[in-house]
């Protein structure tokens, strides 16, 4: 009896470390975490958990809103990007390719119409934006 309440409480211990663990309610990538946790104070990431599709546009904004040129970079390289530092290199509606010294990779940038159209993608997937011209009665 007592190996299996000692087994116990350290599969429960297992299960709370875990959960500890996992900083974030949806997956993220690690490019994405390293931003969070320099860009944000542990409360403001306590309250960004309460708010899912915020937390995955975090991620497209940080790890998704751009390509790398090269085809072979390492994932150290990758981990160096701060796409922060290009928000007002960004177009409208044109990519812009820009180089990224701390990681050495050239980057090629959404344009600001696209990263709009993804974010609320992400933001509200299963809602529809209605005209609210639809709503008046035709004659």
């Amino acid at each position: 009896m007592k190996r299996f309440s000692l087994l116990l409480i350290a599969l429960l211990a297992c299960f709370y470390i875990k959960a500890q663990s996992e900083q974030f309610v949806v997956p993220i990538s690690n490019l994405t975490k390293k931003m969070i946790t320099k860009n944000y104070s542990l409360e403001d990431q306590k309250e960004l958990n309460q708010h899912p599709q915020k937390l995955k546009s975090l991620d497209y904004i940080y790890s998704k809103s751009f390509q790398v040129q090269a085809l072979n970079y390492s994932e150290e390289q990758f981990q160096k990007i701060d796409i922060t530092k290009y928000d007002l290199s960004r177009k409208v509606s044109e990519n812009v390719l820009v180089y990224d010294e701390a990681s050495g990779l050239q980057l090629i940038l959404d344009p600001l119409n696209k990263m709009e159209e993804e974010k609320n993608a992400l933001l509200y997937p299963n809602t529809k934006i209605n005209n609210p011209t639809n709503k008046i009665a035709n004659p």
